[in-house]
């Protein structure tokens, strides 16, 4: 019996990367996961390689940042399984340009879909999260709390998510909500253009100061940011709020 049997969760971007290895995680400890992207052959994908595992989830097409497409998948959610116990909200938006090149509508989409996203997704699963006095997981990075060249958009929007964490930790206390942060790092497709596009020099300062190697130098999306995700899913959790945990193998000990 895994640690989450019998919850619900709600699981946005999880086409791809950090996302895809959450749905794995969580429906191996026994979640029903709602799939949640914008792209929806992509969250199909992996919906139809977990119920091929044995796993129990679903696909939605949405876009986390559209406030009637988010209270349909949080509606679609509780019609499907009947309540709403978890939310985890992956899904993002990342542009790498340098400062003096980065446009304002590199800023505005960034915070679109990154805060604006996790405000919407919050707001629209909150009457049900409130019945189950259910969990929340927001995702930051390491981009917003020790700095990251061609991030401006992205790492500010990510420090964004830190606060309103805090925030939501404190008036969301009283439902009996908790609300905590990850900032994690794994190989994922996003990281894997961004390296490819890198001179050596910037590759090698990539992968520099991990205390934790694994084979391809960053985390597992699924075995090592899934892990931890999956504490603050659980009842093992259960008395942190408002704090912000790293899965990065140690990176952040350094800068």
């Amino acid at each position: 019996m895994g640690i989450l049997e019998g919850k619900v969760a709600i699981i946005t971007g999880g086409g791809q990367g950090i996302g895809e290895g959450l749905v794995h995680a969580f429906c191996k400890e026994g979640a029903k996961v709602v799939n949640v992207g914008r792209t929806l052959s992509k969250v199909e994908r992996v919906a139809a390689d977990v119920k091929a595992e044995g796993g129990d989830a679903i696909a939605l097409q949405c876009d986390v940042s559209d406030r009637a497409q988010m209270d349909a998948a949080a509606a679609k959610t509780v019609e499907t399984y009947g309540k709403i116990d978890i939310l985890v909200n992956n899904a993002m938006s990342q542009h790498l340009v340098p400062f003096e090149e980065t446009t304002e509508e590199d800023m505005w989409d960034a915070y679109k879909n990154n805060v604006l996203g996790t405000f919407v997704c919050v707001q629209s699963c909150l009457p049900y999260l409130k019945k189950t006095e259910g969990r929340i997981i927001n995702f930051s990075s390491g981009s917003a709390t020790h700095g990251s060249s061609k991030m401006v958009s992205y790492g500010s929007s990510k420090g964004a998510i830190m606060s309103m964490t805090k925030i939501l930790a404190v008036e969301l206390a009283p439902y009996h909500i908790n609300v905590n942060c990850v900032v994690p790092t794994a190989v994922t497709p996003s990281f894997e253009k961004l390296y490819a596009e890198s001179t050596p020099e910037r590759r090698a300062q990539m992968l520099n100061g991990y205390l934790i190697t694994r084979e391809k130098g960053l985390g597992d999306p699924e075995k090592d940011v899934g892990g931890v995700v999956l504490f603050l899913a659980s009842e093992y959790s259960q008395y942190m709020t408002g704090r912000t945990l790293f899965a990065d193998g140690g990176k952040a000990m350094i800068r």
